[in-house]
């Protein structure tokens, strides 16, 4: 059984240009057309019922995500935060808040602090067109960066 269009469009007769029309008035319907900006793949993709494709660019929320994440990485790998947390202020025993400790304690809290800043303009700038990956890294960077960035300030301020 073939299907069969009853939409107006598919079922009004095409007009053909007359002689009174000018040839000039059918040509130029390609060229209002093209003077919009629409690309063709984005044309095509309307009328195929798909998204428009996805144009990058260098400063989207996808390299705002990736940075926030290796902020992160960065904080977790080459500072000494969850030692100082777990050895100096969970288990009890006294530490100093010496130069090295505050150093570390610093350090971590402003890497942690940028990565919620990045991840957080990565979310801002999202938008329809954005790949759902850079949303949930995006997200969950902004999660975990605050919870570290709160582990940094406990531990501070019950080191102080």
């Amino acid at each position: 059984m073939a299907r069969v269009s009853t939409s107006p469009e598919d079922t009004a007769p095409t007009k053909t240009p007359s002689s009174t029309e000018s040839p000039s008035a059918t040509e130029e319907a390609p060229e209002a057309s093209a003077s919009t900006g629409a690309s063709p793949a984005a044309d095509e993709a309307f009328l195929a019922g798909r998204p428009a494709p996805n144009r990058s660019t260098l400063f989207g929320p996808e390299t705002f995500s990736i940075a926030g994440l290796l902020m992160l990485v960065t904080t977790l790998l080459s500072t000494q935060l969850i030692r100082i947390f777990n050895q100096q202020t969970l288990t009890g025993s006294y530490g100093a808040l010496t130069l090295e400790v505050r150093g570390e304690l610093i350090g971590a809290g402003l890497l942690s602090a940028l990565a919620v800043v990045f991840a957080a303009v990565a979310l801002v700038r999202s938008g329809s067109s954005t790949r759902q990956w850079a949303r949930q890294l995006a997200a969950a960077t902004v999660l975990v960066g605050v919870l570290l960035a709160l582990m940094t300030v406990l531990s501070y301020l019950l080191l102080a």
